[in-house]
Formats: C-alpha cells, sequence, structure tokens
C-alpha cells in the first residue's frame, strides 16, 4: 500500500552543477577532451553508490590527445575516433585517479576500437554508446561511422565484447553485427539501438523483472524519438531473443518499434527511481541546451510531459552547442542524480585555443 502510494505523490527536481566531476576531465596531457561519455561498472549493477565497491570504464566517441597549456591552447594533439577511462572503485570523483587509454602508445594515439566485422567498408570507425557488464563480460554497444558520404550517418551497430580480465587495447575484445539497425525509408527515419541501458535482471532493483532494457531511436526529419527493446539478462548474447515494444506487446524485428516520445537525443539514460517510477534524461531537441526529463510508471511508458531541469549558461563569449545529457547512478549517491552533458564548438578550430569547451560537464538533479 505505501509503495502504490509512492508511485501517485507528484515528484519535483532541481538541479545543480557538480564541479567535481568536471574537474576529473580537466585534463592537460594525454586525453585532454572528448563526447559520448558513458560510464559502465564493471562489477557490479548501475544503481546509486556502487563506486564504492566497483570499476568503472568509460567510453568516449571523437577525443582529441595530445597537450593543453595553462592558457588552454592545444598542441602536439591529434583527434582519434574513441577512447575510453578507467576509474577505481572507491575513487569517486577524483582527477588523480582516472586513467585514460587510446588504442596504441601514448606518443602514437589511435582509436582504441576499430571495426573489424564482415560488412564493413574502408574507412569506417566506431563511435561508442551505452554499455553493461554481465556475468563478468562487458558489452559496450557501437554505431558504425563514415565521413563520406553522410558524416552523421550510422550504417550499422555492433555490439563489442570484452571477456572478464581483458584489459586496454582489449586484445580479446570480439565484435559482432547486430540487427538492431534499420536504414531509413521514405519518410520514417532510421532506426536504432543502444543509446541507454536500464538493467532491471539484476536482484538490488526495486521491481526485478529479469529483464535488460535497451533503448534507441528513430531519427525522424528535425526529430528524434524513442523506441525499446528488452532481453533477458541471461540471453543478452543471443541477438535472436530481443524483442521491441510495438505499443502492446513485446516483438521480433526493429522496424517494429514504436516510438513511445520525441524530441530527445541519440545518446540519453533511463534510471530507476527511489519509488519505482523510470526517470529519461535528455537534451531536448538535441543541441538545445536545455537538459530535460520524462517520468513513466514502466520502462516502456507511458512517458510524461517533458519537464526542462537546467539550461546551460553561457561560456562566456564562446559559440558553443550542447548535447547528450545522460545520468550516471552508479557513480551518483544520496546527494542526487550525476548527470553529464557534452559541449562543442560551432567552429572546430576554436578546440585549439580554447581547450576548456570540448570536455564533459555535470550537473546533479535533486529531487525533492
Amino acid at each position: 500500500m505505501l509503495l502504490t502510494l509512492l508511485l501517485l505523490l507528484p515528484q519535483t527536481f532541481t538541479a545543480e552543477r557538480a564541479p567535481e566531476w568536471d574537474a576529473v576531465f580537466a585534463q592537460t596531457s594525454g586525453w585532454t577532451g572528448a563526447d559520448g561519455i558513458y560510464s559502465i561498472p564493471l562489477s557490479s549493477e548501475e544503481l546509486p553508490n556502487k563506486w564504492r565497491v566497483t570499476d568503472t570504464l568509460f567510453v568516449f566517441s571523437d577525443t582529441f590527445w595530445g597537450d593543453v597549456d595553462a592558457n588552454g591552447n592545444r598542441s602536439n594533439t591529434v583527434m582519434v575516433n574513441n577512447t575510453v577511462g578507467f576509474l577505481p572503485r572507491g575513487s569517486g570523483a577524483d582527477p588523480q585517479a582516472i586513467q585514460f587509454f587510446s588504442g596504441s602508445t601514448a606518443a602514437q594515439p589511435a582509436a582504441m576500437f576499430v571495426p573489424t566485422t564482415p560488412s564493413i567498408t574502408p574507412g569506417e570507425f566506431y563511435w561508442l554508446k551505452d554499455g553493461i557488464t554481465i556475468n563478468g563480460r562487458t558489452h559496450i554497444v557501437a554505431a558504425r561511422m563514415r565521413t563520406d558520404p553522410a558524416p552523421f550517418h550510422r550504417y550499422g551497430i555492433s555490439l563489442i565484447t570484452l571477456p572478464a580480465g581483458d584489459l586496454p587495447p582489449f586484445p580479446n575484445q570480439i565484435q559482432r553485427e547486430t540487427p538492431f539497425w534499420k536504414d531509413e525509408q521514405g519518410n520514417e527515419g532510421q532506426y536504432s539501438l543502444g543509446g541507454a541501458f536500464l538493467d532491471l535482471g539484476a536482484p538490488d532493483t526495486i521491481h526485478p523483472d529479469g529483464y535488460v532494457y535497451v533503448y534507441g531511436i528513430r531519427e525522424d526529419v528535425y526529430n528524434k524519438k524513442v523506441i525499446v527493446a528488452r532481453v533477458l539478462r541471461d540471453d543478452f548474447e543471443d541477438f535472436s531473443k530481443w524483442r521491441v515494444f510495438d505499443g502492446t506487446q513485446w516483438v521480433s524485428g526493429i522496424g517494429n518499434a514504436k516510438t513511445l516520445c520525441g524530441r530527445t537525443s541519440t545518446e540519453m539514460s533511463v534510471t530507476q527511481l527511489p519509488n519505482g517510477r523510470y526517470l529519461m534524461v535528455f537534451m531536448k531537441d538535441t543541441i538545445s541546451g536545455i537538459i530535460s526529463i520524462r517520468t513513466a510508471p514502466s520502462p516502456e511508458g507511458p512517458w510524461g510531459p517533458i519537464e526542462d531541469v537546467y539550461t546551460v549558461p553561457p561560456m562566456n563569449s564562446l559559440a558553443f552547442f550542447t548535447y547528450h545529457a545522460k545520468a550516471h547512478p552508479h557513480l551518483s549517491g544520496r546527494d542526487g542524480l550525476l548527470i553529464s552533458y557534452n559541449v562543442n564548438a560551432t567552429d572546430f578550430w576554436s578546440h585549439f585555443t580554447h581547450a576548456e569547451i570540448y570536455r564533459p560537464r555535470f550537473i546533479r538533479l535533486n529531487l525533492q
């Protein structure tokens, strides 16, 4: 009865900056900035306060690697398509504890993960999405990208699996192509999964049902709309057992997925709240600078109206845009839900004189 009452109570959210986490990624040598930040707990469930007992793998997409001087100027710098970071258990927001890795040496950085599956074409690369650790094996969703002819068009979705104990540069990684992508057809945008995971297979969740929920988008023109799939945790690596929600039931075939809500972004998050409801975090309209939320009584919805919780402040006179807001539950504590967002410059070359732009920023969402 008490749980039922809690589910019916209205909730309000307030947000504040989390500068201690900004400082973790204000690095000046080696890894000096990236976007696409996801945090993956390596030995525990993605539940609040788990940073105390689990190592964390961060995955990033386009990354600057080189040096930054005291005035924010980059030198000896290259951009690689993806990198990773490692934060040992118990470290919290400690800039000295985190380590970063590219796919080669510090002197000759390269992408950590390079596509090797059968259908790739020359020049393809990975942008990394969300991930999950199940029975010691860490799985990372990777979007196959090209610079030509369409630089922001996905050409497939792969799953990268890291066996237990595999360390950078992950020599034992396994790459598999998945059926969790469907190209655009007519007025219907491209479908893809992997923008967010929600693990309800862990016993410590409030309503464990054994499933991992995987969110994605249908990318209609000027409107990214959310879709969702699920699979039993123990069947995660069997793609034939994944099912999408068609608005009524769970069925096979990504093209059958019903859109749940719109005005979101490719990268986002869905988190279970203490009262059992579900919280979606995203950057409204992809690059608006407004971090927003929706709530729902179940992982598939129905999702409520958009509530704006934070507007990104100006960065002096710099021309920039923000995107890909998402929560990091296991790095969060009693003081609120940790949320990151990405910052980018409208002029690419500004990154070489204003290194502070291209780094993750953090806020904390407080539930009152």
